[in-house]
């Protein structure tokens, strides 16, 4: 029987004190281009998701931050039909040194903030999903990402 194979990614949840929440609007990627979506990325063979959060932090929007400023907030098994399996780690940042701006301009064609009920309409679904479930006390689903 042949082993599953998973891939994981981590996802920022930056509010500001209006409420708002930093979305991305991905371009020049394979996956989403066009859409806003949350600051995320891959954990890296070796890493764990604080390291990755970490790590992302500082590459895509030029922010320092702390594990103690992390909170752990919702995890999603999220199924596809062209990719295996993901476990998708969304963490809450409460505090981080620097100022946010765009690192990899040639991924992220600008930076917005937004009120979860006012999302763009070309925003990755599963992560709304998992915001709304998160926000109802959720703290494990999985969810289908064909159901956009």
């Amino acid at each position: 029987m042949a082993k599953e194979q998973f891939l994981s990614s981590v996802y920022m949840i930056i509010k500001n004190e209006k409420g708002e929440i930093l979305l991305q609007k991905r371009q020049g990627t394979k996956l989403w281009c066009g859409y806003y979506a949350l600051p995320a990325g891959h954990v890296d063979e070796g890493e764990n998701s604080y390291d990755a959060v970490i790590r992302e932090a500082k590459e895509e929007l030029g922010i320092t931050l702390s594990t103690n400023d992390i909170v752990d907030t919702f995890v999603a098994c999220r199924r596809n039909t062209s990719l295996p399996p993901y476990y998708d780690v969304y963490f809450e940042i409460s505090k981080y040194e620097g100022d946010i701006q765009i690192m990899e301009p040639e991924k992220c064609a600008e930076l917005i903030w937004r009120k979860p009920d006012e999302f763009p309409e070309n925003t990755i679904n599963f992560e709304k999903v998992a915001l709304d479930l998160n926000q109802k006390g959720i703290k494990f689903s999985v969810i289908d990402e064909e159901n956009k």
